[in-house]
């Protein structure tokens, strides 16, 4: 169709046919990798949890507290994700993060986040 001499420039069909061939790439890596998915259906799921607070977090009191809220909301969201019980997660960063000394490479606190986690446990 990119091809096709009777498209004319400036039209809708022109711009979708243009604007395909520009995310061809990322098109085929649906079909060439096992992880892409065809639809967003689990971040829209996500997304509905977000939609379902927002009304709480008007009252975060600070853009520092809207802040935190939102990487808590994360950090939820990348429980879910992974399957991972949040509140059994929690609980046990908490208390590994407290035994950790000050100086502790960021490399293990990474350690904690909820993928690896689950797979330590």
């Amino acid at each position: 169709m990119a091809a096709d001499k009777t498209i004319l420039p400036k039209t809708e069909k022109y711009d979708a046919v243009h604007y395909m061939l520009g995310e061809w790439d990322a098109l085929m890596n649906i079909f060439k990798r096992g992880d892409y998915h065809l639809d967003n259906n689990d971040i829209e799921r996500l997304n509905r949890y977000i939609s379902l607070s927002r009304r709480n977090s008007l009252f975060f009191g600070s853009h520092k507290g809207a802040e935190r809220g939102a990487m808590f909301y994360s950090l939820v969201c990348l429980c879910r994700l992974n399957g991972v019980n949040f509140f059994e997660y929690i609980s046990d960063v908490i208390n590994k993060a407290a035994a950790l000394p000050p100086n502790t490479p960021l490399e293990k606190y990474r350690m904690l986040l909820p993928d690896k986690w689950k797979e330590n446990r």
